[in-house]
């Protein structure tokens, strides 16, 4: 079960949080920024669910220490659309928030779970990222987007049209490089998110295939064999995200660590 902090002064919204995700991570819940800064610190918390408005005022400096101290916690900000506040929604991608959800308006519980999802997401790219920095930007662009939006059932005709490029051309620039064409990226990229999620040992493979679109459980499993010779089960105990990274870059030749 993953660490989810949550810092919602709101019941209401503590309780969607709780009721969307709290079978799969155990949410630590506090009433200040110091406190959520100390539980970010003393847990392996990998996302922060904050009110930007909790003590009042929107607290973009306490929001900045945060991301400062502990970079690799992704942070969701869950606030009230007033009018007043619109200027505030805007500023919070600079904040390094990665991702929003609005009272009342998009908090169901399905979407709260892929908000989360996607910030967990990210923090497995994240660690791409710094692999990948010697790499043409198409490239990097290129596995990043397979990971960061491995649940939205891309294809690699999409991967190359989200990266405004035919795919002829992607194939080709990451042939250069030694990594596979664009459909095998993007299986990669699930694989990656996917292992993330089987952190947590209550989360069934047959879920987690879901939540990244294989058309089955069964599929979900083939691939862990044909791409690491392994179950989901044995991808926990292997190193997690790590080794899928790990198993991924040594495909394309690059050396970790």
């Amino acid at each position: 079960m993953g660490l989810l902090a949550a810092l919602l002064p709101t019941p209401r919204a503590l309780t969607r949080l709780d009721g969307a995700i709290g079978s799969m991570h155990e949410i630590l819940s506090c009433s200040t920024w110091a406190a959520l800064s100390q539980i970010c610190t003393e847990h392996p918390v990998d996302v922060a669910v904050i009110d930007l408005y909790a003590d009042g005022t929107p607290n973009f400096d306490a929001l900045r220490r945060l991301r400062t101290r502990l970079g690799t916690v992704s942070v969701i900000a869950y606030v009230a659309l007033l009018p007043e506040r619109s200027r505030d929604l805007f500023d919070l991608g600079r904040a390094g928030v990665v991702g929003v959800l609005l009272t009342d308006i998009d908090d169901r519980p399905r979407t709260i779970q892929q908000v989360i999802e996607r910030a967990q997401a990210r923090g497995a790219a994240a660690d791409l990222r710094r692999h990948l920095a010697e790499q043409s930007t198409l490239v990097r662009d290129a596995v990043l987007v397979a990971v960061t939006r491995a649940h939205e059932d891309l294809t690699g005709q999409r991967l190359a049209d989200i990266l405004t490029c035919s795919r002829r051309t992607l194939s080709n620039a990451l042939a250069e490089v030694g990594f596979p064409p664009p459909a095998k990226v993007v299986t990669w990229g699930r694989l990656i998110v996917a292992a993330q999620l089987l952190s947590d040992r209550q989360r069934s493979a047959d879920a987690v295939a879901r939540a990244l679109a294989f058309p089955s459980g069964s599929a979900f499993r083939n691939t862990c064999q044909r791409y690491l010779g392994l179950r989901p089960n044995e991808i926990r105990d292997a190193g997690g995200a790590d080794a899928v990274v790990d198993r991924f870059l040594a495909e394309a030749g690059l050396v970790t660590g």
